[in-house]
């Protein structure tokens, strides 16, 4: 068991690299990484890129840089392995990701299973209409600042 406590973000997979250190990465501007970082920007003004990637471990289920939903289960798997009795909080990001997990849907609210803390939110992707609302992305917002501050 890692003795790693770090809150974990995980996504689908990185379109731009497959590098496991550029999961998640808060650039370049526009991507999912990228619109994590401002959402916890607008709560805790004064963090920084090099705070976000220290505090946050961040993953990918799949980790070539075209997703595969068999490529998908089998990384979760691999993954709820790892965090399997960690006592982690981990927000899966997607339908898609949340789907590799076999967990069922519950937008937001914690659930456990597994000696961890599930969260999920809808892939902050730019083509998701769930963040147009700005209550939404407060939520999330929200979200990232407590594990941001339960992690420092």
């Amino acid at each position: 068991m890692s003795q790693d406590k770090r809150p974990v973000l995980v996504g689908m997979n990185n379109p731009l690299s497959s590098e496991p250190a550029h999961a998640l990465f808060p650039h370049p501007a526009g991507c999912t990484g990228h619109r994590l970082y401002e959402m916890l920007k607008s709560r805790v003004p004064h963090v920084t890129r090099r705070e976000y990637l220290d505090v946050f471990d961040r993953r990918n289920v799949v980790s070539a840089m075209s997703y595969d939903r068999e490529e998908a289960r089998l990384g979760a798997s691999r993954l709820y392995l790892e965090f399997f009795g960690s006592g982690r909080t981990v927000v899966l990001l997607g339908a898609e990701t949340v789907a590799a997990f076999g967990l069922p849907r519950l937008l937001l609210h914690p659930q456990e299973n597994g000696g961890c803390t599930w969260r999920q939110i809808p892939h902050p992707s730019g083509r998701n209409l769930w963040f147009n609302d700005e209550k939404n992305r407060t939520l999330v917002a929200m979200l990232l600042e407590d594990l941001y501050n339960a992690a420092r």
